[in-house]
């Protein structure tokens, strides 16, 4: 089978992958507790609908030929699988840790604000330190990083991430693929719309629904869901997968 054919095929899966995942909350069964939206539950889901959008966003970009920046956005994808498998793993335990890292990062943006914002003056500056004084208990609160948040989940696909992150990076690499080779006269050119390869797409297609597939099966555990209709689609996955290796 050619490339072009199974680039078809994986576009189909992973338009079908998508209605799937939007199965999942219609069975859903899931009441407001006194945690909100800090429900781990709730987390979960949450971040189901941040996968699905991030789904439907890359083959938008794939449609377009923005390889690249689909290539981005499926990275993503593995960020919401790490962060789900942590909660199945750890439950509030994760989702405390969630909270801790927002509130950091919500204090590191506001020591910026004081160092940069010339015109942070009176009632607004103010307020700002109010709020900082407030929550400085998070000042040495640990951060997270993908990196880590994999291992907690005990998740092995961090070598995939990693490998999507080289498109999101300038390099000398990632950047060849808009050099065009000098012409007779030694002047090389720059094409603005390189052309994508099948392959490409397939690889990139391959690796965002295998991520999305691991959110669906950890949001299903969360839930107490059986996952049948998610592994359905994994054994689909694989096969598909086959058959990409045969690829002329």
């Amino acid at each position: 089978m050619n490339g072009s054919d199974i680039r078809t095929r994986w576009l189909d899966f992973a338009a079908r992958l998508r209605n799937v995942g939007l199965s999942i909350f219609s069975r859903s069964k899931v009441t407001v507790t006194d945690q909100g939206s800090a429900d781990v539950r709730v987390l979960g889901l949450m971040l189901l609908a941040r996968t699905l959008s991030n789904l439907r966003a890359a083959l938008h970009l794939v449609d377009g030929s923005f390889i690249v920046e689909a290539k981005v956005i499926a990275r993503c994808c593995f960020e919401n699988s790490y962060w789900v498998g942590a909660l199945v793993k750890e439950g509030d335990k994760f989702r405390s840790a969630m909270l801790h890292h927002e509130m950091k990062h919500k204090r590191m943006r506001a020591k910026t604000l004081f160092a940069t914002a010339e015109g942070l003056k009176g009632d607004m500056r103010d307020k700002l330190r109010g709020w900082m004084k407030e929550h400085e208990q998070y000042e040495e609160s640990p951060t997270l990083d993908p990196k880590g948040i994999c291992e907690r989940a005990e998740n092995e696909s961090y070598m995939f991430y990693q490998y999507l992150s080289w498109d999101a990076h300038p390099s000398i690499e990632t950047l060849n693929r808009y050099y065009v080779a000098p012409d007779s006269e030694e002047v090389p050119g720059l094409d603005v719309n390189p052309a994508v390869r099948s392959t490409e797409v397939v690889e990139m297609l391959n690796l965002m629904c295998l991520a999305v597939l691991g959110v669906f099966f950890g949001v299903g555990d969360l839930l107490g869901h059986d996952n049948a209709q998610t592994g359905a689609m994994a054994a689909e996955y694989r096969e598909l997968t086959a058959l990409s290796a045969t690829m002329t």
